[in-house]
């Protein structure tokens, strides 16, 4: 888990300056700061560039380059692509008891003129994609073929290890196990293929293999004119989000897109949708969050020069037209970043409060640092997850049936649909997904979690310890306990208990002065196999505050004795 990668990708200057139709490089690497990208260094005609994952869409020289357009007024609101496609979709997608990876969206791009340069940066933007919006392929795979040498119809299904197709950079049949074992990509993505293959046929037989690797027959050269895309994946918005920059970037070079009918057995859907989506702002926002007060005709100036489209409701409200490729916008306040970012970090004037303090560490952060310094010194390492999780993760996949869980009312994926009430199952997958490191794995995270309780939240700080390897077991997790407990010089006591999440007999509630703070055990063997963690795991959580928010809504529950305070 933790955050994404940074993608850090290389640019051609003189390709920079032809897209963007800006002669000055110095006006080019501004842009490029004031999107948050970093340039790393500068070597001849090629300059690498770290780029935040939160903007998908600047992950290649044509969104990049149709970024710095729009700033500059080179170039701007071009927010939908709506003249270079019919609504009418020419070619079908079949899917066929597809279960592993069930979501797919297509598109056809057609008349391109592909050079190696083009074939260059549509692999870099392949890859940056899959990096950040992909996860690393598990979320989304991508891949893209010359239509030409497609025979439709084309059908998406799953299918037995033993079918055979050619791989690309291969001249012979491999197997679909023989791909995973002995293709570079099939060794470096077998873990995301367990029991079904999932691939795309047309009349001639496999020609990919997602999320591992295109067919060789399909594979896209400087005489391809015509490009089939195709994505599957594990969250359908994801998928199609995908698909948007994806062919947005595209169409930068030209083209004519074609939509794709995507036909399950039980309905029918059409992509890419391009759709702008719409958002209204009140300017008066702007000036409340940010501290500066602009008119009306300026904040249409700064919405102008990052892309969006505008429609003026009154003299304070507007609504933005958000690009198709712009799935990073989600809340107006996403929109009032990209003001900020338009009016220039460097023109705001900054101003001493009012009133000065003198700061020192909170009892929290004290607290926490003496907890993190001891467990290092147990050999510890911290790791930091993400406190928006899955409601699977957090019940199901912990053998837990019935919970409260703080749902998101409006998730855009259900791998984040809630807010995490324990720490422990991001520990397990933490460990599932570091299966190839060495053992023994000691782990360790101090974070928010929150638990609703009839109308109120409770929100408090927790500190979670995974111990894995081949023999862990309650005594591994106990004497940890043990040891930062005396370092903290606080007295604990255990008391026996049954949890669903561990092994009967082997788990206990945590307690001082009588008050249950935490559990204790080790993780029944079927969470394990729902986590697919081949190793034993033995566990310790508990709660060492429970702070106190100002958020209207949230009350704070505490103890009698404050732990905080009490501990150090």
């Amino acid at each position: 888990m933790g955050g994404l990668d940074v993608p850090t990708l290389s640019f051609n200057i003189n390709d920079l300056m032809r897209f963007t139709r800006i002669e000055s490089v110095e006006k080019i690497f501004y842009a490029i700061r004031q999107f948050k990208g970093e340039i790393k260094s500068i070597k001849g005609e090629e300059i690498i560039v770290e780029l935040e994952p939160d903007r998908p869409d600047l992950l290649s020289v044509e969104g990049l380059s149709r970024a710095v357009r729009n700033f500059f007024g080179v170039e701007l609101n071009r927010t939908t692509h709506g003249s270079l496609y019919s609504d009418e979709p020419r070619i079908e997608v079949y899917v066929k008891d597809a279960k592993t990876r069930p979501y797919i969206a297509c598109a056809i791009i057609r008349n391109l003129t592909i050079d190696n340069d083009f074939i260059k940066s549509l692999m870099n933007m392949q890859e940056a994609l899959h990096i950040t919006l992909g996860r690393n392929r598990r979320k989304v795979a991508i891949g893209i073929h010359d239509y030409d040498k497609i025979v439709p119809p084309i059908i998406y299904t799953e299918v037995d290890g033993d079918e055979k197709m050619i791989p690309l950079d291969m001249y012979e049949e491999m197997s679909l196990k023989e791909i995973l074992v002995k293709h570079p990509k099939g060794k470096a993505y077998s873990t995301l293929v367990k029991e079904a293959y999932p691939v795309y046929i047309d009349k001639k037989g496999i020609f990919s293999f997602p999320p591992i690797i295109n067919g060789e027959r399909t594979r896209v050269n400087e005489s391809t004119r015509n490009l089939f895309i195709e994505l599957t994946g594990v969250d359908e918005k994801s998928v199609e989000q995908t698909l948007n920059v994806l062919v947005c970037n595209i169409l930068e070079r030209g083209g004519i897109l074609e939509k794709v009918a995507i036909k399950y057995p039980n309905f029918s859907k059409i992509t890419p949708n391009l759709t702008p989506k719409q958002m209204r702002i009140n300017i008066e926002m702007f000036n409340r969050l940010i501290g500066v007060k602009i008119s009306l005709d300026e904040a249409l100036i700064l919405l102008k020069r990052m892309g969006y489209g505008i429609r003026v409701v009154n003299y304070t409200e507007v609504d933005v037209i958000i690009p198709p490729y712009r799935v990073d916008v989600l809340h107006p306040v996403d929109i009032i970043e990209d003001m900020l970012i338009s009016y220039g970090y460097e023109n705001i004037t900054p101003e001493l409060p009012s009133i000065m303090t003198v700061g020192k560490p909170s009892l929290i952060e004290v607290l926490e640092g003496k907890i993190r310094e001891l467990l290092i010194g147990m050999g510890f390492q911290e790791v930091m997850t993400f406190t928006l999780t899955s409601i699977a993760s957090q019940t199901t996949l912990m053998n837990i049936n019935n919970a409260n869980v703080l749902k998101l009312v409006n998730p855009i994926s259900e791998e984040y649909n809630c807010y995490r009430f324990w720490i422990t199952p991001n520990l397990l997958r933490f460990l599932s997904q570091n299966k190839h490191s060495a053992y023994p794995q000691k782990i360790f995270e101090i974070g928010y979690v929150a638990i609703p309780l009839e109308e109120d939240i409770y929100v408090q700080r927790n500190t979670a310890v995974a111990i894995s390897y081949s023999k862990a077991s309650f005594t591994d997790a106990k004497e940890v306990l043990v040891s930062l407990m005396d370092g903290l010089g606080v007295e604990v006591s255990l008391e026996q208990y049954n949890h669903p999440s561990f092994i009967s007999g082997r788990v206990a509630i945590v307690k001082v002065k009588d008050k249950c703070i935490g559990l204790i055990g080790e993780i029944h063997p079927k969470v394990l196999i729902n986590f697919n963690i081949e190793m034993p795991v033995s566990i310790l959580e508990f709660t060492h505050c429970q702070p106190t928010f100002p958020s209207k809504g949230i009350k704070v529950k505490t103890f009698k004795d404050d732990l905080t305070a009490k501990w150090l």
